[in-house]
């Protein structure tokens, strides 16, 4: 008998290990984006997480040093690892931390993430919150690109003055540590500190006086898409950025270690596409709610309407709903809004919109609010947006197109004024609406455009 043809075996490219180690990680967006960039490429590959308490990391840490093909750490590891490494990598060096383990060496890959975000250093002057490990990246990384004076200021004092002497170690003289809370003037505002993260939006680690005084702003903070600081540095025509872009590339570069095998150049576009659509992502695993204020006819009901259905078409399941606060109160009361100011009075209605603004603000989910003109006028309002995980966005009308748009709406109690009371309750108003804003829209033109604008505050489009 002849001899027997073997059939050919196929021999499939072995899938590789990779992870996150850090604590907590519930809502982090590492696995997704990890497996978008191998997709890209058509690498086979898993990223899992691994949440480790720092009691955990003596005992797990050699395992997975054994077990993955590389792994990412983040917080509160990032220096905790070095110990159980061969060495370092010079960006890890330089930073003193590690993001990137690759064959038991330690690299870090958040400086080339913040350089891709093309933040204006180079002959400014720069003010850099927080002294962990991302605030020394910023520092390092402002000082390489030419600022000419750096300030760090954080809660900790002794990590900042070590933060500092790490900067000048490297050549770099012309950095300060600055008390916590001391009110300092600068061209660029960088945040390195959890300040305004998923659920604590309220508060920012920069007073309103700085934001101000500021050319542009970055937060590292990726979770919500664009923080407080963010948004109310965009009121203000800055140039700012929050922290999704360098989230995305710092994992591209991590990647690009782990596999250099890889003709990384030949998948420029399907990389760009791999990095579309995070925000959106990140608003599906971390609803929050927003509120829109302004002046009566500034479109707060048909702005809420068309948000809620461009959004709801890009989330799918998890589209958030839609609520007309004056329309909850019509149906609460069993009666017209100028029904209730003349059988109850003005501080009936307020109290009733009150009690249902917070029944909307604690149910579960995305939801985007249409307030009256007066509601978050009242005092502590805005204070209980932000403690629910909400943001305020101001639509700034003019008075003229208000009054074009609502004509003689006998519907509206306080249009039953004369023209010259209406302009005094406007600009009393104005000022009110904007300290109590995250963001501000110019309303007076077409509401896809206002919905364009605050989408692309957000970077969902």
């Amino acid at each position: 008998g002849g001899d027997a043809v073997s059939s050919p075996v196929e021999v499939r490219p072995r899938v590789k290990r990779f992870g996150l180690v850090g604590n907590p990680l519930a809502h982090s967006l590492s696995p997704l984006i990890h497996e978008r960039i191998m997709e890209a490429v058509g690498l086979k590959g898993s990223y899992e997480l691994f949440d480790l308490a720092p009691n955990e990391l003596p005992r797990e840490l050699p395992r997975l040093l054994a077990s993955l093909d590389g792994f990412n750490c983040t917080i509160p590891h990032k220096q905790a690892v070095i110990p159980y490494l061969k060495d370092l990598a010079p960006s890890a060096k330089l930073y003193g931390a590690v993001n990137t383990v690759c064959q038991s060496w330690g690299y870090n890959t958040d400086g080339v993430g913040f350089a891709s975000c093309g933040v204006p250093l180079q002959g400014q002057r720069v003010c850099v919150f927080g002294a962990g490990g991302v605030a020394g990246v910023l520092a390092m990384e402002a000082a390489r690109a030419g600022a000419t004076s750096i300030a760090v200021q954080a809660r900790n004092a002794e990590q900042a003055t070590g933060l500092v002497d790490a900067v000048r170690k490297q050549g770099y003289g012309q950095i300060h540590a600055l008390a916590e809370g001391a009110d300092s003037t600068c061209d660029v505002i960088l945040n390195g500190t959890p300040v305004g993260m998923w659920p604590n939006l309220a508060g920012t680690p920069v007073s309103n006086r700085q934001i101000e005084g500021a050319k542009a702003v970055f937060d590292t903070i990726y979770n919500p898409s664009a923080t407080g600081l963010v948004l109310r540095a965009k009121s203000r025509g800055l140039w700012a950025m929050g922290g999704l872009q360098m989230l995305f590339e710092q994992a591209l570069a991590a990647q690009r270690i782990w596999n250099p095998e890889v003709d990384w150049e030949n998948f420029t576009d399907g990389l760009r596409g791999a990095g579309r659509g995070l925000a959106l992502e990140v608003l599906r695993r971390s609803p929050f709610k927003l509120v829109l204020t302004g002046f009566m006819g500034s479109g707060k009901t048909q702005v809420g309407q068309a948000l809620a259905q461009r959004l709801g078409s890009a989330l799918n399941k998890s589209a958030p709903s839609f609520v007309d606060l004056d329309h909850r109160v019509v149906i609460r009361a069993g009666q017209s809004i100028p029904e209730i100011f003349r059988s109850q009075g003005e501080a009936a209605f307020r109290s009733l919109e009150r009690d249902l603004f917070a029944e909307e603000l604690q149910r579960p989910g995305a939801a985007i609010v249409a307030t009256g003109g007066g509601t978050l006028i009242q005092e502590g309002l805005a204070e209980m947006v932000r403690r629910s995980g909400g943001f305020i966005v101001y639509l700034d009308v003019s008075l003229e197109e208000a009054l074009r748009r609502i004509g003689r709406d006998d519907q509206r109690p306080l249009l039953q004024r004369g023209p010259e009371e209406i302009r005094v309750l406007y600009d009393l108003r104005k000022p009110l609406y904007e300290e109590a804003a995250d963001l501000r829209v110019v309303a007076d033109g077409k509401v896809s455009d206002i919905v364009e604008m605050t989408m692309t505050a957000f970077r969902w489009n």
